[in-house]
């Protein structure tokens, strides 16, 4: 005998599917992300993040260091990068926190860039587009937690996780189309000059 339940529950599915569109994949910002929720981020104190220093500069990629990251948090990717409502927070927090020395276009040449040693980073640079992978977002989500030592790069103590990661998706969008659907290559570019770092 077929549960009337089951009948019901398959019907109003096959009506779904025929009435409601297909929601098309984000091209730009397509990622698979098994991170955690976005609470879970906001629960790592910030104290525990290290904080990041800036040596031998943007170049070498010096400070992209996830070892001292607590727990798994390198391997996490960044849940809020397919969210296109986060990502429209993002770029109004960005405005408000970030573009006075990033500039509008995040291309690191804003009013306060020209006080700034050394110059606010660029994030339109295609490179970029590899920290979209881990452990890039950790990383990120480091350096506006805690900022980069010896930059004026601050903490943002007053920013929730969910306000971090929602400016980091929005960064995730300025190196462009084409960087970002090469992320992947970006991060294994930024890897091998880590690791060229390392062994000079």
């Amino acid at each position: 005998m077929v549960d009337r339940r089951m009948v019901v529950a398959f019907g109003a599915g096959l009506l779904a599917a025929a009435v409601l569109p297909a929601r098309a994949p984000d091209r730009l910002t397509a990622q698979s992300c098994p991170a955690p929720r976005a609470t879970l981020w906001a629960a790592v104190r910030d104290t525990v993040w290290p904080r990041i220093a800036h040596r031998d500069g943007d170049a070498a990629w010096a400070h992209l260091e996830p070892d001292a990251l607590p727990g798994q948090s390198a391997t996490w990717c960044n849940p809020l990068v397919n969210d296109a409502g986060a990502r429209a927070a993002g770029s109004s927090l960005y405005a408000q926190y970030c573009a006075s020395c990033h500039g509008d276009l995040g291309r690191g040449d804003g009013p306060g860039a020209g006080v700034a040693n050394p110059d606010p980073y660029n994030f339109t640079r295609p490179e970029f587009a590899g920290m979209r992978e881990p452990p890039g977002p950790a990383v990120l989500y480091a350096i506006t937690a805690r900022g980069i030592d010896g930059t004026t790069m601050a903490a943002f103590p007053d920013l929730s996780g969910w306000e971090r990661l929602a400016i980091l998706a929005y960064l995730m969008e300025m190196p462009g189309r084409a960087a970002v659907q090469n992320s992947r290559a970006w991060a294994d570019t930024l890897r091998n000059r880590r690791q060229e770092s390392r062994r000079q």
